[in-house]
């Protein structure tokens, strides 16, 4: 049986819980983005067009690097499927960069994987993350600006997008290092695209949250801050300090998270859930890949046009499914 979080919560707040999301939070013909528009950072939330603030739960691609196995899955299919069979309202497309593969090798194709991936999610009527995938990416400031510009001139019109400016910085500087690099590419943002959502990473594989609270960046709308957390490795000390942050004053996303791995049963995977359930956190599951580690969703050889049964999924799979398919915004 699967253990979760929010269960109680959905059964108590929705009436009794089944595995249809036929509720009036997001009645089926209705997309999430039209019925919440686009989104903005108040105070610590992130709201909707009314103003209310919203969670929504979704899935991470794999880096999209060529010959990674994951950039396999980034096809219109498999966002379809995931709206329709995991009720996903969220996805993520992380185009590695530096790395082997990635866009600095291979621009064109790994954008185009990227687009691939956000015009489907506008097909459907989802939220998307277009994510720089990086460990470095103060070290290609001008290949940032320059892909978020393109970026931006063609999406920045689409409530759907939000732009996620660096993945996972390492152990650096959040004042001298990531906050320069993230205003020089929100400045080129924003002068082409003045209100989509901006998600900027922190320090320790975006863990460090309250160094970006103790000097966020100012002079620009609608900027929110990366928490990420692997179940394993990051408990209760993590939670703490991402209240901490929430309680400073800024807003917090969780762009990528992963279970332990190996069970259906995970109880910080609970905790993690109820905190974002009760904070109004929106979260990325990772990853949509077939690869043999155990934070991937599908088993090895999965298709890749989506119509998984249970048989495609892993463990970490079957668990990040129910927790989405029975997401409240």
């Amino acid at each position: 049986m699967l253990l979760f979080f929010i269960f109680t919560s959905i059964i108590i707040s929705c009436g009794e819980k089944n595995d249809s999301k036929d509720t009036a939070l997001m009645p089926q013909d209705t997309a999430v983005v039209d019925l919440h528009g686009l989104l903005q950072v108040i105070g610590n939330s992130i709201v909707d067009k009314n103003s209310e603030p919203v969670s929504f739960a979704g899935n991470s691609f794999f880096w999209s690097n060529d010959n990674w196995g994951g950039e396999r899955y980034y096809t219109p299919e498999v966002v379809s499927w995931l709206k329709e069979d995991w009720h996903t309202t969220i996805v993520r497309a992380s185009m590695g960069v530096e790395d082997p593969g990635g866009y600095l090798d291979n621009k064109t194709v790994n954008k185009n994987r990227v687009k691939t991936i956000v015009d489907a999610a506008i097909e459907e009527g989802l939220y998307v993350i277009i994510d720089w995938h990086s460990h470095h990416a103060e070290d290609n400031t001008s290949e940032a600006v320059q892909f978020f510009q393109e970026m931006a001139a063609l999406y920045g019109g689409h409530d759907n997008v939000i732009y996620e400016l660096y993945n996972e910085p390492l152990d650096i500087s959040w004042s001298n290092i990531i906050k320069p690099y993230a205003i020089a590419v929100i400045s080129a943002i924003r002068a082409i695209d003045p209100d989509n959502l901006i998600v900027v990473g922190t320090p320790e594989w975006s863990q460090r949250v309250d160094l970006a609270a103790a000097d966020p960046i100012t002079g620009f709308p609608n900027i929110a801050y990366t928490l990420h957390f692997y179940t394993v490795h990051h408990q209760q000390w993590l939670r703490d300090r991402a209240t901490a942050a929430l309680n400073a004053g800024i807003a917090v996303f969780v762009t990528e998270w992963g279970s332990i791995g190996y069970s259906t049963v995970d109880p910080e995977a609970d905790k993690w859930m109820t905190w974002c359930f009760d904070n109004k956190i929106s979260h990325c599951n990772w990853a949509v890949n077939d690869k043999e580690e155990e934070w991937s969703i599908l088993v090895p050889g999965a298709s890749t046009t989506g119509g998984w049964s249970d048989d495609d999924l892993t463990d970490a799979g079957k668990l990040a499914r129910n927790i989405i398919r029975n997401w409240p915004e």
